[in-house]
């Protein structure tokens, strides 16, 4: 009766604060989904997340509930929340799809940005390439260089005028992220990373749509092979050491019966 009559609906304060918290929760449980600290498929029981994050069990169901609306969690009927798995298969069909995505997006931000945009291109291509792709360990992806790295793609589109397509696409741009962090060996190869984008940055500027598009595909491209390239290496590195353990175990076995 109250909103018929025209009065302002009342949030406690209670209320505001635990959406506050929840929504600093969906942050850093995000962050630590993408950074492979929560493992693909790994349960997340509420009790023990309460005790990581320091946090009630309120907000912290509620972050789990929009993280499951991201694709990053999992909400499993009478099981509870897990972190989404990953495969082979998901990761090309997402590379597909954000590919066409950023394809579109391109094109859009091209022809509606402004001279301001292009400021803000050159901004974000300049931070880029000041940073190194490692971090500390040589087989680590500098987290600064990742934020630096997210933030030069979001530029190239951001003036494309629809909230729904760069909604969609910093969706799978996250994903994307997620799966570059799951390679422990991380190589470019022979990839000159800074120059691609920079050329990426030089279609854009130059407000030619149809190389900007060639050119990103291939970015993807580059990226997947290198992605699959260290899945491989780590699942034959995975199946040397089970090796190793069998034949130790083996040894240890001959040592015994000897004895």
């Amino acid at each position: 009766m109250n909103k018929l009559l025209g009065e302002a609906e009342v949030t406690l304060p209670t209320e505001a604060a635990s959406r506050t918290l929840a929504s600093e929760l969906v942050g850093r449980i995000r962050a630590d989904i993408i950074e492979c600290k929560l493992a693909p498929g790994e349960r997340l029981p509420l009790p023990d997340l309460s005790t990581r994050y320091d946090c009630g069990i309120s907000p912290l169901r509620e972050a789990l509930v929009r993280l499951s609306t991201t694709g990053l969690v999992v909400l499993e009927d009478q099981k509870g929340f897990r972190v989404a798995p990953v495969s082979r298969d998901e990761f090309l069909d997402l590379n597909d799809i954000r590919s066409e995505i950023e394809c579109l997006a391109l094109a859009r931000s091209i022809k509606n940005g402004d001279v301001e945009w292009e400021a803000q291109v050159v901004s974000a291509l300049h931070k880029l390439s000041r940073l190194k792709y490692t971090g500390e360990s040589a087989r680590q992806l500098s987290l600064e260089w990742e934020t630096a790295h997210q933030a030069f793609h979001h530029a190239l589109v951001a003036a494309c005028r629809s909230r729904w397509l760069l909604h969609f696409r910093g969706l799978l741009a996250q994903q994307s992220s997620r799966y570059r962090r799951l390679i422990v060996s991380i190589g470019m190869g022979r990839r000159d990373v800074v120059q691609e984008h920079a050329e990426l940055a030089d279609a854009v500027l130059g407000r030619d749509a149809t190389r900007a598009c060639v050119l990103i595909r291939e970015h993807f491209a580059r990226t997947a092979k290198t992605v699959l390239s260290g899945d491989q290496a780590a699942k034959a590195k995975a199946v040397r050491r089970s090796r190793a353990k069998r034949s130790v175990r083996k040894d240890t076995g001959r040592r015994s019966r000897r004895q």
